[in-house]
Protein backbone atom coordinates (compact mmCIF):
# COMPACT_ATOMS: atom_id res chain seq x y z
CA UNK A 1 0.00 0.00 0.00
CA UNK A 2 1.44 3.37 -0.99
CA UNK A 3 0.86 6.26 1.39
CA UNK A 4 0.47 9.85 0.30
CA UNK A 5 3.32 11.95 1.73
CA UNK A 6 2.23 14.67 4.13
CA UNK A 7 4.87 17.37 4.33
CA UNK A 8 5.51 19.50 7.39
CA UNK A 9 6.45 23.06 6.42
CA UNK A 10 8.29 25.52 8.68
CA UNK A 11 10.56 28.52 8.41
CA UNK A 12 14.11 27.50 7.50
CA UNK A 13 13.34 23.99 6.32
CA UNK A 14 15.04 24.36 2.91
CA UNK A 15 18.25 25.70 4.46
CA UNK A 16 18.31 22.92 7.06
CA UNK A 17 17.91 20.30 4.33
CA UNK A 18 20.89 21.79 2.48
CA UNK A 19 22.99 21.43 5.63
CA UNK A 20 22.63 17.64 5.33
CA UNK A 21 24.39 17.66 1.97
CA UNK A 22 27.28 20.11 2.37
CA UNK A 23 30.66 18.58 3.37
CA UNK A 24 31.48 18.31 7.09
CA UNK A 25 32.75 21.54 8.62
CA UNK A 26 35.81 20.06 10.31
CA UNK A 27 39.19 18.61 9.48
CA UNK A 28 38.35 15.01 10.35
CA UNK A 29 38.51 12.80 13.42
CA UNK A 30 41.67 12.47 15.52
CA UNK A 31 42.48 10.59 18.74
CA UNK A 32 41.16 12.20 21.92
CA UNK A 33 42.26 11.61 25.48
CA UNK A 34 39.49 12.69 27.87
CA UNK A 35 40.24 14.15 31.29
CA UNK A 36 39.28 11.16 33.42
CA UNK A 37 42.24 9.29 34.94
CA UNK A 38 40.36 6.08 34.18
CA UNK A 39 40.88 6.76 30.49
CA UNK A 40 44.65 7.13 30.33
CA UNK A 41 45.90 4.75 27.67
CA UNK A 42 42.39 3.90 26.53
CA UNK A 43 43.10 5.00 22.95
CA UNK A 44 45.77 2.34 22.58
CA UNK A 45 43.60 -0.45 24.00
CA UNK A 46 44.42 -3.50 21.85
CA UNK A 47 41.65 -4.58 19.51
CA UNK A 48 41.14 -8.31 19.99
CA UNK A 49 39.91 -10.18 16.89
CA UNK A 50 36.87 -11.63 18.72
CA UNK A 51 36.03 -8.50 20.72
CA UNK A 52 33.98 -5.71 19.12
CA UNK A 53 35.36 -2.20 19.64
CA UNK A 54 33.38 0.89 20.56
CA UNK A 55 34.05 4.48 19.54
CA UNK A 56 33.22 7.56 21.60
CA UNK A 57 33.39 10.62 19.37
CA UNK A 58 33.37 14.19 20.70
CA UNK A 59 32.14 16.86 18.30
CA UNK A 60 29.15 18.34 16.52
CA UNK A 61 26.97 15.37 15.67
CA UNK A 62 25.92 16.64 12.23
CA UNK A 63 29.54 16.98 11.13
CA UNK A 64 30.39 13.58 12.61
CA UNK A 65 27.42 11.96 10.86
CA UNK A 66 28.62 13.38 7.54
CA UNK A 67 32.11 12.06 8.25
CA UNK A 68 30.69 8.59 8.91
CA UNK A 69 28.76 8.86 5.65
CA UNK A 70 31.92 9.73 3.72
CA UNK A 71 33.67 6.76 5.35
CA UNK A 72 30.90 4.46 4.12
CA UNK A 73 29.75 3.45 7.60
CA UNK A 74 26.44 1.63 7.95
CA UNK A 75 24.46 0.80 11.10
CA UNK A 76 21.90 -1.85 11.97
CA UNK A 77 20.46 0.04 14.94
CA UNK A 78 20.34 3.77 15.61
CA UNK A 79 19.01 5.16 18.89
CA UNK A 80 18.80 8.84 19.76
CA UNK A 81 17.47 10.81 22.70
CA UNK A 82 17.46 14.37 21.32
CA UNK A 83 16.58 17.46 23.40
CA UNK A 84 12.83 17.64 23.97
CA UNK A 85 12.72 21.45 23.55
CA UNK A 86 10.95 21.98 26.87
CA UNK A 87 12.94 25.08 27.83
CA UNK A 88 13.68 23.58 31.27
CA UNK A 89 17.03 24.43 32.94
CA UNK A 90 18.85 21.10 32.52
CA UNK A 91 22.44 19.82 32.32
CA UNK A 92 22.19 20.27 28.55
CA UNK A 93 20.49 22.88 26.35
CA UNK A 94 16.84 21.83 26.07
CA UNK A 95 15.53 24.93 24.34
CA UNK A 96 15.74 25.97 20.72
CA UNK A 97 15.04 29.51 19.55
CA UNK A 98 15.15 32.85 21.37
CA UNK A 99 12.42 34.07 23.71
CA UNK A 100 10.87 36.15 20.93
CA UNK A 101 10.92 33.14 18.56
CA UNK A 102 9.34 30.92 21.20
CA UNK A 103 6.52 33.39 21.77
CA UNK A 104 5.89 33.46 18.01
CA UNK A 105 5.85 29.66 17.78
CA UNK A 106 9.40 29.61 16.40
CA UNK A 107 10.84 27.33 19.08
CA UNK A 108 9.49 24.27 17.28
CA UNK A 109 10.80 25.58 13.95
CA UNK A 110 14.25 26.03 15.49
CA UNK A 111 14.07 22.51 16.94
CA UNK A 112 13.07 21.07 13.57
CA UNK A 113 15.88 22.96 11.80
CA UNK A 114 18.28 21.32 14.24
CA UNK A 115 17.07 17.72 13.99
CA UNK A 116 15.93 17.61 10.34
CA UNK A 117 19.36 17.47 8.65
CA UNK A 118 20.55 14.95 11.25
CA UNK A 119 17.66 12.61 10.52
CA UNK A 120 18.29 12.96 6.78
CA UNK A 121 21.90 11.82 7.19
CA UNK A 122 20.91 9.16 9.74
CA UNK A 123 18.64 7.54 7.18
CA UNK A 124 21.56 7.31 4.75
CA UNK A 125 23.69 5.67 7.46
CA UNK A 126 21.04 3.08 8.31
CA UNK A 127 21.43 -0.39 6.82
CA UNK A 128 18.67 -1.34 4.37
CA UNK A 129 17.27 -3.72 7.01
CA UNK A 130 18.07 -1.35 9.88
CA UNK A 131 15.90 0.25 12.56
CA UNK A 132 15.99 3.66 14.24
CA UNK A 133 14.52 4.40 17.70
CA UNK A 134 13.91 8.01 18.78
CA UNK A 135 12.89 9.05 22.31
CA UNK A 136 10.56 12.03 22.63
CA UNK A 137 7.81 13.49 24.82
CA UNK A 138 4.57 15.32 24.07
CA UNK A 139 6.28 18.65 23.44
CA UNK A 140 7.58 17.80 19.94
CA UNK A 141 6.14 14.30 19.39
CA UNK A 142 3.67 15.37 16.69
CA UNK A 143 6.36 17.25 14.74
CA UNK A 144 8.87 14.42 15.07
CA UNK A 145 6.45 11.76 13.86
CA UNK A 146 5.34 13.84 10.87
CA UNK A 147 8.85 14.73 9.76
CA UNK A 148 10.09 11.14 10.21
CA UNK A 149 7.21 9.84 8.09
CA UNK A 150 8.28 12.34 5.46
CA UNK A 151 11.95 11.25 5.60
CA UNK A 152 11.57 7.49 6.12
CA UNK A 153 8.13 6.94 4.62
CA UNK A 154 4.81 6.35 6.34
CA UNK A 155 5.00 2.65 5.44
CA UNK A 156 8.26 2.32 7.40
CA UNK A 157 6.77 3.54 10.69
CA UNK A 158 6.86 0.30 12.71
CA UNK A 159 5.14 1.76 15.75
CA UNK A 160 5.48 4.06 18.75
CA UNK A 161 6.33 2.61 22.16
CA UNK A 162 4.66 4.20 25.18
CA UNK A 163 7.15 4.25 28.05
CA UNK A 164 6.24 5.06 31.65
CA UNK A 165 9.22 7.21 32.61
CA UNK A 166 8.50 7.56 36.33
CA UNK A 167 6.73 5.55 38.97
CA UNK A 168 4.79 8.39 40.56
CA UNK A 169 3.23 11.45 38.90
CA UNK A 170 4.34 14.97 39.75
CA UNK A 171 1.73 17.21 41.31
CA UNK A 172 3.43 20.39 40.10
CA UNK A 173 1.83 20.23 36.65
CA UNK A 174 -0.88 22.82 36.04
CA UNK A 175 -3.53 20.52 34.60
CA UNK A 176 -2.36 16.97 33.95
CA UNK A 177 0.60 15.01 35.33
CA UNK A 178 2.81 13.55 32.64
CA UNK A 179 4.24 10.08 33.27
CA UNK A 180 4.61 8.78 29.71
CA UNK A 181 7.17 9.36 26.99
CA UNK A 182 7.46 7.75 23.57
CA UNK A 183 9.98 5.85 21.49
CA UNK A 184 9.22 6.31 17.79
CA UNK A 185 10.36 3.32 15.72
CA UNK A 186 11.10 3.40 11.98
CA UNK A 187 12.70 0.97 9.56
CA UNK A 188 14.67 2.13 6.57
CA UNK A 189 12.83 -0.46 4.48
CA UNK A 190 10.08 -2.38 6.28
CA UNK A 191 9.84 -4.92 3.46
CA UNK A 192 13.33 -6.28 4.27
CA UNK A 193 13.50 -5.37 7.96
CA UNK A 194 13.10 -8.56 10.04
CA UNK A 195 10.16 -8.76 12.43
CA UNK A 196 10.89 -7.06 15.73
CA UNK A 197 10.96 -9.39 18.71
CA UNK A 198 9.02 -9.15 21.94
CA UNK A 199 9.45 -10.89 25.27
CA UNK A 200 10.20 -14.63 25.42
CA UNK A 201 7.16 -16.85 25.82
CA UNK A 202 6.42 -18.00 29.35
CA UNK A 203 6.51 -21.66 28.29
CA UNK A 204 8.66 -23.51 30.84
CA UNK A 205 7.78 -27.16 30.15
CA UNK A 206 6.59 -29.29 27.23
CA UNK A 207 5.10 -32.77 26.82
CA UNK A 208 7.43 -35.56 25.71
CA UNK A 209 4.74 -37.87 24.34
CA UNK A 210 2.56 -37.50 21.25
CA UNK A 211 -0.28 -40.02 20.84
CA UNK A 212 0.19 -40.28 17.05
CA UNK A 213 3.92 -41.06 17.25
CA UNK A 214 5.40 -44.54 16.92
CA UNK A 215 6.07 -46.45 20.15
CA UNK A 216 9.82 -46.36 20.91
CA UNK A 217 11.98 -47.33 23.86
CA UNK A 218 13.83 -44.99 26.19
CA UNK A 219 15.77 -45.25 29.44
CA UNK A 220 14.99 -43.39 32.66
CA UNK A 221 18.51 -43.07 34.10
CA UNK A 222 19.42 -43.23 37.79
CA UNK A 223 19.17 -39.79 39.38
CA UNK A 224 16.37 -38.70 37.00
CA UNK A 225 14.25 -35.95 38.64
CA UNK A 226 10.84 -37.07 39.92
CA UNK A 227 8.27 -34.69 41.42
CA UNK A 228 5.88 -37.52 42.32
CA UNK A 229 5.68 -38.94 45.87
CA UNK A 230 8.59 -41.11 46.95
CA UNK A 231 7.91 -44.82 46.76
CA UNK A 232 7.88 -47.83 44.44
CA UNK A 233 5.97 -47.87 41.16
CA UNK A 234 5.37 -51.29 39.55
CA UNK A 235 6.10 -52.24 35.97
CA UNK A 236 3.11 -51.80 33.68
CA UNK A 237 1.10 -49.21 31.78
CA UNK A 238 0.41 -45.70 33.10
CA UNK A 239 -1.91 -43.13 31.56
CA UNK A 240 -1.73 -39.40 32.25
CA UNK A 241 -3.80 -36.84 30.32
CA UNK A 242 -4.76 -39.48 27.73
CA UNK A 243 -1.10 -40.29 27.02
CA UNK A 244 0.05 -43.83 27.84
CA UNK A 245 3.54 -45.16 28.49
CA UNK A 246 4.86 -48.46 29.82
CA UNK A 247 7.42 -49.15 32.53
CA UNK A 248 9.28 -52.35 31.72
CA UNK A 249 10.91 -52.46 35.15
CA UNK A 250 9.77 -51.42 38.64
CA UNK A 251 10.72 -47.82 39.42
CA UNK A 252 11.72 -46.53 42.86
CA UNK A 253 11.75 -42.82 43.77
CA UNK A 254 13.65 -41.59 46.84
CA UNK A 255 14.19 -37.93 47.78
CA UNK A 256 12.83 -36.75 44.44
CA UNK A 257 15.11 -38.87 42.25
CA UNK A 258 14.89 -42.24 40.48
CA UNK A 259 17.18 -44.72 42.27
CA UNK A 260 18.01 -47.11 39.41
CA UNK A 261 17.78 -46.92 35.62
CA UNK A 262 14.49 -48.16 34.19
CA UNK A 263 13.37 -49.17 30.70
CA UNK A 264 10.34 -47.33 29.39
CA UNK A 265 8.43 -47.19 26.08
CA UNK A 266 5.84 -44.84 24.62
CA UNK A 267 5.09 -42.48 21.72
CA UNK A 268 8.11 -40.25 22.48
CA UNK A 269 8.63 -37.06 20.52
CA UNK A 270 12.24 -36.44 21.69
CA UNK A 271 15.48 -38.39 21.52
CA UNK A 272 17.18 -40.07 24.49
CA UNK A 273 19.85 -37.33 24.85
CA UNK A 274 17.30 -34.52 25.21
CA UNK A 275 15.11 -36.73 27.43
CA UNK A 276 18.00 -37.29 29.85
CA UNK A 277 18.96 -33.61 29.77
CA UNK A 278 15.53 -32.05 30.28
CA UNK A 279 12.96 -34.69 31.22
CA UNK A 280 11.26 -35.25 34.58
CA UNK A 281 8.40 -37.19 36.16
CA UNK A 282 5.49 -34.95 37.16
CA UNK A 283 3.64 -34.87 40.50
CA UNK A 284 0.87 -37.13 39.17
CA UNK A 285 3.32 -39.55 37.53
CA UNK A 286 3.23 -38.10 34.03
CA UNK A 287 6.20 -37.31 31.79
CA UNK A 288 7.31 -33.81 30.73
CA UNK A 289 10.49 -31.86 30.06
CA UNK A 290 11.99 -28.44 30.69
CA UNK A 291 12.19 -25.93 27.83
CA UNK A 292 15.80 -24.87 27.20
CA UNK A 293 16.65 -21.19 26.96
CA UNK A 294 17.62 -21.53 23.30
CA UNK A 295 14.21 -23.07 22.54
CA UNK A 296 12.23 -20.18 23.97
CA UNK A 297 10.21 -18.43 21.31
CA UNK A 298 9.89 -14.65 21.23
CA UNK A 299 6.53 -12.94 21.18
CA UNK A 300 5.63 -10.30 18.61
CA UNK A 301 7.00 -6.90 19.68
CA UNK A 302 4.52 -4.67 21.52
CA UNK A 303 4.24 -0.91 21.94
CA UNK A 304 3.65 -1.18 25.71
CA UNK A 305 6.71 -0.10 27.68
CA UNK A 306 4.88 0.75 30.90
CA UNK A 307 6.61 -1.93 32.98
CA UNK A 308 10.14 -1.09 31.88
CA UNK A 309 12.84 0.61 34.03
CA UNK A 310 12.26 4.29 34.77
CA UNK A 311 14.14 7.57 35.12
CA UNK A 312 14.52 6.82 38.83
CA UNK A 313 16.45 3.67 37.90
CA UNK A 314 18.64 5.70 35.55
CA UNK A 315 19.50 8.20 38.28
CA UNK A 316 20.45 5.34 40.61
CA UNK A 317 22.76 4.00 37.90
CA UNK A 318 24.56 7.33 37.57
CA UNK A 319 24.76 7.74 41.36
CA UNK A 320 26.65 4.45 41.53
CA UNK A 321 29.23 5.88 39.09
CA UNK A 322 29.52 9.55 40.06
CA UNK A 323 28.20 9.57 43.62
CA UNK A 324 25.86 12.49 42.83
CA UNK A 325 23.15 13.63 40.44
CA UNK A 326 25.28 14.77 37.53
CA UNK A 327 22.95 14.51 34.52
CA UNK A 328 19.28 15.37 34.09
CA UNK A 329 16.85 12.72 32.84
CA UNK A 330 19.28 10.04 31.63
CA UNK A 331 17.68 7.02 30.05
CA UNK A 332 17.86 3.79 32.08
CA UNK A 333 20.07 1.02 30.78
CA UNK A 334 17.15 -1.41 31.07
CA UNK A 335 14.99 0.63 28.68
CA UNK A 336 17.70 0.70 26.02
CA UNK A 337 18.47 -3.00 26.53
CA UNK A 338 14.80 -3.72 25.84
CA UNK A 339 15.01 -1.81 22.56
CA UNK A 340 18.19 -3.60 21.50
CA UNK A 341 16.64 -6.98 22.35
CA UNK A 342 13.84 -6.27 19.86
CA UNK A 343 16.19 -6.20 16.86
CA UNK A 344 17.11 -9.65 15.47
CA UNK A 345 20.78 -10.43 14.72
CA UNK A 346 22.11 -9.30 11.32
CA UNK A 347 22.23 -11.92 8.59
CA UNK A 348 25.48 -13.82 8.25
CA UNK A 349 26.31 -13.77 11.95
CA UNK A 350 28.24 -10.50 11.77
CA UNK A 351 28.59 -7.96 14.56
CA UNK A 352 25.55 -5.71 14.99
CA UNK A 353 26.61 -2.09 14.48
CA UNK A 354 24.84 0.49 16.64
CA UNK A 355 24.90 4.30 16.76
CA UNK A 356 23.72 6.96 19.22
CA UNK A 357 24.49 10.50 18.08
CA UNK A 358 22.91 12.24 21.08
CA UNK A 359 24.91 10.14 23.51
CA UNK A 360 24.41 12.20 26.69
CA UNK A 361 25.59 10.15 29.65
CA UNK A 362 26.44 7.12 27.48
CA UNK A 363 23.67 4.79 28.67
CA UNK A 364 23.23 3.26 25.19
CA UNK A 365 26.73 1.78 25.14
CA UNK A 366 26.30 0.28 28.62
CA UNK A 367 22.96 -1.16 27.49
CA UNK A 368 24.63 -2.78 24.47
CA UNK A 369 27.25 -4.40 26.72
CA UNK A 370 24.56 -5.73 29.05
CA UNK A 371 22.36 -6.99 26.23
CA UNK A 372 25.31 -8.72 24.55
CA UNK A 373 26.05 -10.46 27.82
CA UNK A 374 22.42 -11.57 28.01
CA UNK A 375 21.94 -12.82 24.43
CA UNK A 376 25.49 -13.50 23.22
CA UNK A 377 25.18 -11.23 20.16
CA UNK A 378 28.31 -9.22 19.35
CA UNK A 379 27.59 -5.48 19.15
CA UNK A 380 29.80 -2.54 18.23
CA UNK A 381 28.64 0.92 19.32
CA UNK A 382 29.52 4.43 18.14
CA UNK A 383 28.57 7.24 20.53
CA UNK A 384 28.64 10.87 19.36
CA UNK A 385 28.37 13.73 21.85
CA UNK A 386 29.01 17.45 21.37
CA UNK A 387 31.43 19.46 23.50
CA UNK A 388 28.48 21.36 24.98
CA UNK A 389 29.24 22.78 28.42
CA UNK A 390 27.45 21.01 31.26
CA UNK A 391 25.03 23.39 32.98
CA UNK A 392 24.75 21.43 36.22
CA UNK A 393 26.75 22.62 39.25
CA UNK A 394 27.43 18.99 40.19
CA UNK A 395 29.19 18.48 36.84
CA UNK A 396 31.79 21.19 37.48
CA UNK A 397 34.69 18.70 37.45
CA UNK A 398 34.00 17.93 33.78
CA UNK A 399 34.60 20.53 31.09
CA UNK A 400 31.72 19.36 28.91
CA UNK A 401 29.11 16.63 28.39
CA UNK A 402 31.40 14.59 26.13
CA UNK A 403 33.79 14.29 29.09
CA UNK A 404 30.91 13.08 31.31
CA UNK A 405 29.98 10.51 28.67
CA UNK A 406 33.55 9.24 28.31
CA UNK A 407 34.04 8.88 32.06
CA UNK A 408 30.72 7.12 32.55
CA UNK A 409 31.21 4.45 29.86
CA UNK A 410 34.67 3.55 31.18
CA UNK A 411 33.79 3.62 34.88
CA UNK A 412 30.42 1.90 34.55
CA UNK A 413 31.68 -0.80 32.19
CA UNK A 414 34.42 -1.68 34.69
CA UNK A 415 31.94 -1.58 37.56
CA UNK A 416 29.74 -4.10 35.72
CA UNK A 417 32.65 -6.43 34.97
CA UNK A 418 33.23 -5.63 31.28
CA UNK A 419 36.58 -5.10 29.56
CA UNK A 420 35.62 -3.58 26.22
CA UNK A 421 37.90 -1.96 23.67
CA UNK A 422 37.25 1.80 23.55
CA UNK A 423 38.53 4.27 20.97
CA UNK A 424 38.14 7.95 21.82
CA UNK A 425 38.04 10.40 18.90
CA UNK A 426 37.24 14.07 18.44
CA UNK A 427 36.52 16.27 15.46
CA UNK A 428 39.02 19.03 14.76
CA UNK A 429 38.32 22.36 13.08
CA UNK A 430 39.62 23.03 9.61
CA UNK A 431 42.67 25.26 9.39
Amino acid sequence: MKFQVLELVWSGKSDSALRAHVPPDHGGLVPWLPQSPLLSGAISTPLLPDLPSHRIIAGDNLDVLKTLRVAGDSFDVIYIDPPYNTGSPLTYNDKKGSGREARAGGASAAWLNDIYPRLLVARELLDEAGVIFVSIDDNEACHLLTVMREIFGHENHLGTIKWRRKRKPSFLDSHMSSVLEYVVVFAKNSSVCPRLLGRPTEESTRPVLNASNKIVGRIIPAGFPAHCPDGEYPAGEFTNRSLTFRLHDPLKVAQGKVEHSVRISGPFRIQQELWEKTGFITRNFGLRRRVLAEEQKRRHAEDDGTGWPTNEDAQDELLSVFGERIFDFPKPVGLLSQLLSMVPPPRGGRTQRCLDFYAGSGSFLIAALEQSRADGLARSVDLVQSREKARSASAHQFSDIAEICAHRVMADSRHRGFSPSFYFLQSVHKE
